[in-house]
C-alpha cells in the first residue's frame, strides 16, 4: 500500500472535509508489527451530527458513487511511515452499476463504545497523485489510507492509549454515512493527540 506523511492539521474535531484530489506521494515505509486481515462490518445511517463535509466536484455527476453502492472492508494491516501507521479501508461498487467517484472521504473516528474521538483529520497530498474522478465498475474497488499516530511527541513519544473501534465515512457529494469496524491482531488502533491522516482515493484494493 501506499504509505503517506503528515502535511497539515484542521482543527475541527471528528471529521474530514471533502474536496478535489490532488497531487499526492507516498514515504518510505518503516517496519512495523503486521496485522492480520480481520472482517469488517457496516451500516448505514443518515445525516451524521459530526459531518463537515463539501464535494469533491463543483457539479457532482447522476452516476455518481452513492454510499448505498460503496461496501467498506478494513485489512487490518498497518504500515508504519513518520509517525504513523497506514491503514487501507477498501469501497467495494456491490451495485450493478457503475458510478464515478474522486477526490477525499469524510471520516470520523469512534471508540469501541460508540463515542466520537475528539480528533481532527488532514488530507495527506503527500507525492499520491488521485484523478479527479474514478469510474468503479459493478464489482470493482477503490481504496484510500487512514494514517494513525502511532507515537504521542507531545509525551515523549510514548505509546498512543485511545482506542479507534470504528471509522463513519462519508463518500464524497454524499451526505449519508456508512460505518466499518477496525479490529487488528491485536485488539483495535490506537490514536494519540487530535489529528490523523486520510488520503485521496485511488483505484483498485489497498492491502
Amino acid at each position: 500500500m501506499r504509505s503517506m506523511r503528515r502535511l497539515a492539521l484542521i482543527p475541527m474535531a471528528g471529521m474530514v472535509a471533502l474536496g478535489c484530489g490532488s497531487p499526492a506521494a507516498t514515504t518510505k515505509p518503516k517496519t512495523s508489527s503486521p496485522s492480520t486481515t480481520a472482517p469488517a462490518t457496516s451500516t448505514t445511517t443518515t445525516n451524521s451530527p459530526a459531518s463537515t463535509s463539501s464535494t469533491v466536484r463543483a457539479s457532482p455527476a447522476s452516476d455518481q458513487c452513492t454510499a448505498g453502492q460503496l461496501h467498506p472492508s478494513w485489512t487490518g494491516q498497518g504500515n508504519g511511515a513518520s509517525g504513523y501507521l497506514f491503514y487501507s479501508v477498501n469501497l467495494l461498487n456491490s451495485s450493478p452499476s457503475t458510478c464515478v467517484t474522486g477526490g477525499y472521504v469524510g471520516v470520523s473516528a469512534y471508540d469501541p463504545a460508540g463515542n466520537l474521538i475528539a480528533a481532527s483529520g488532514s488530507r495527506d497530498t503527500t507525492n499520491t497523485t488521485s484523478p479527479s474522478t474514478l469510474t468503479v465498475a459493478p464489482g470493482a474497488t477503490a481504496h484510500f489510507v487512514v494514517g494513525l499516530p502511532d507515537v504521542n511527541e507531545a509525551a515523549g513519544g510514548t505509546a498512543c492509549s485511545t482506542t479507534v473501534g470504528a471509522l463513519h465515512l462519508i463518500p464524497p457529494n454524499e451526505m449519508t454515512e456508512v460505518q466499518i469496524a477496525t479490529p487488528i491482531s491485536t485488539g483495535y488502533p490506537k490514536l494519540c493527540g487530535d489529528a490523523f491522516l486520510v488520503g485521496p482515493l485511488l483505484s483498485g484494493s489497498g492491502v
